[in-house]
Protein backbone atom coordinates (compact mmCIF):
# COMPACT_ATOMS: atom_id res chain seq x y z
CA UNK A 1 0.00 0.00 0.00
CA UNK A 2 2.89 2.52 0.63
CA UNK A 3 4.30 1.63 -2.69
CA UNK A 4 1.15 2.58 -4.13
CA UNK A 5 0.96 6.16 -2.27
CA UNK A 6 4.88 6.68 -3.49
CA UNK A 7 3.94 6.11 -6.82
CA UNK A 8 0.69 8.30 -6.86
CA UNK A 9 2.30 11.34 -5.03
CA UNK A 10 5.61 11.13 -7.93
CA UNK A 11 3.29 10.70 -10.62
CA UNK A 12 1.76 14.23 -9.34
CA UNK A 13 4.69 15.50 -8.86
CA UNK A 14 5.68 14.66 -12.33
CA UNK A 15 2.70 16.23 -13.98
CA UNK A 16 2.91 19.05 -12.13
CA UNK A 17 6.48 19.76 -13.32
CA UNK A 18 5.90 19.27 -16.63
CA UNK A 19 3.07 21.56 -17.00
CA UNK A 20 5.34 24.51 -15.07
CA UNK A 21 8.06 23.45 -17.83
CA UNK A 22 6.04 23.84 -20.57
CA UNK A 23 4.04 26.68 -19.31
CA UNK A 24 7.69 28.81 -18.75
CA UNK A 25 8.76 27.28 -22.12
CA UNK A 26 5.48 28.42 -23.97
CA UNK A 27 6.32 31.92 -22.16
CA UNK A 28 9.56 32.52 -23.52
CA UNK A 29 8.65 31.80 -27.27
CA UNK A 30 5.99 34.11 -27.07
CA UNK A 31 8.88 36.74 -25.59
CA UNK A 32 11.29 36.18 -27.90
CA UNK A 33 8.50 36.39 -31.26
CA UNK A 34 7.39 39.67 -29.30
CA UNK A 35 11.23 41.11 -29.16
CA UNK A 36 11.30 40.05 -32.75
CA UNK A 37 8.20 42.13 -33.71
CA UNK A 38 10.32 44.96 -31.97
CA UNK A 39 13.37 44.46 -33.97
CA UNK A 40 11.54 43.92 -37.62
CA UNK A 41 10.34 47.50 -36.39
CA UNK A 42 12.81 48.85 -35.57
CA UNK A 43 14.89 47.59 -38.80
CA UNK A 44 11.66 49.27 -40.57
CA UNK A 45 12.85 52.21 -39.23
CA UNK A 46 16.38 52.19 -40.45
CA UNK A 47 17.11 52.38 -36.51
CA UNK A 48 19.97 49.47 -36.70
CA UNK A 49 21.55 50.94 -33.17
CA UNK A 50 18.19 50.14 -31.23
CA UNK A 51 17.60 46.95 -33.41
CA UNK A 52 21.22 46.23 -32.26
CA UNK A 53 20.47 46.71 -28.84
CA UNK A 54 16.75 44.92 -28.85
CA UNK A 55 19.45 41.81 -30.59
CA UNK A 56 21.54 42.07 -28.14
CA UNK A 57 18.71 41.88 -25.21
CA UNK A 58 17.10 38.86 -27.00
CA UNK A 59 20.21 37.08 -27.25
CA UNK A 60 20.42 38.03 -23.51
CA UNK A 61 16.97 36.25 -22.62
CA UNK A 62 17.57 33.36 -24.49
CA UNK A 63 21.07 32.76 -22.71
CA UNK A 64 19.90 33.33 -19.66
CA UNK A 65 16.68 31.37 -19.27
CA UNK A 66 18.35 28.39 -21.11
CA UNK A 67 17.94 26.39 -17.75
CA UNK A 68 13.93 25.24 -18.55
CA UNK A 69 14.67 24.78 -22.48
CA UNK A 70 17.64 22.44 -21.04
CA UNK A 71 15.34 19.78 -18.79
CA UNK A 72 12.34 19.83 -21.13
CA UNK A 73 13.45 20.23 -24.76
CA UNK A 74 16.34 18.56 -26.91
CA UNK A 75 19.20 21.01 -26.71
CA UNK A 76 19.81 21.15 -30.86
CA UNK A 77 16.28 23.01 -31.41
CA UNK A 78 17.55 25.16 -28.67
CA UNK A 79 20.61 25.55 -29.90
CA UNK A 80 19.30 26.57 -32.84
CA UNK A 81 17.62 29.75 -31.92
CA UNK A 82 20.83 30.93 -29.90
CA UNK A 83 22.72 30.80 -33.17
CA UNK A 84 19.94 32.67 -34.78
CA UNK A 85 20.04 35.22 -32.43
CA UNK A 86 23.96 35.47 -32.47
CA UNK A 87 23.82 36.12 -36.48
CA UNK A 88 20.87 38.23 -36.28
CA UNK A 89 22.95 40.27 -33.94
CA UNK A 90 26.34 40.20 -35.84
CA UNK A 91 23.96 40.74 -38.92
CA UNK A 92 22.35 43.93 -37.52
CA UNK A 93 26.07 45.09 -36.25
CA UNK A 94 27.05 44.56 -39.71
CA UNK A 95 24.54 46.99 -41.70
CA UNK A 96 23.26 44.02 -43.65
CA UNK A 97 19.50 44.35 -43.69
CA UNK A 98 18.57 41.53 -45.42
CA UNK A 99 20.20 39.18 -43.84
CA UNK A 100 18.95 40.99 -40.53
CA UNK A 101 15.35 40.39 -41.98
CA UNK A 102 16.13 37.13 -42.91
CA UNK A 103 17.47 35.95 -39.95
CA UNK A 104 14.87 37.43 -37.99
CA UNK A 105 12.20 35.79 -39.71
CA UNK A 106 14.18 32.65 -39.75
CA UNK A 107 14.17 33.14 -35.48
CA UNK A 108 10.51 34.15 -34.95
CA UNK A 109 9.35 31.38 -37.35
CA UNK A 110 11.89 28.70 -35.13
CA UNK A 111 10.71 29.99 -32.05
CA UNK A 112 6.78 29.34 -33.14
CA UNK A 113 7.57 26.00 -34.47
CA UNK A 114 9.15 24.80 -30.59
CA UNK A 115 5.81 26.57 -29.18
CA UNK A 116 3.58 24.31 -31.62
CA UNK A 117 5.56 21.41 -31.08
CA UNK A 118 5.02 21.31 -26.84
CA UNK A 119 1.20 21.89 -27.61
CA UNK A 120 -0.74 18.48 -26.89
CA UNK A 121 -2.23 17.14 -29.86
CA UNK A 122 -3.05 14.15 -31.58
CA UNK A 123 -0.30 14.74 -34.42
CA UNK A 124 2.60 15.62 -31.75
CA UNK A 125 1.22 12.50 -29.49
CA UNK A 126 2.03 9.81 -32.48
Amino acid sequence: MKNTYISIVLFAVLTVALFFLNYKFIDLCDEIVLNCDDIEVSLNDYDEESAYEKAVTLLELITDKADIPAIYLNHVDYDLLKNESLKLSLYIRGDDRAESLATLHALRSTAQHLKELQSPNLKNLL
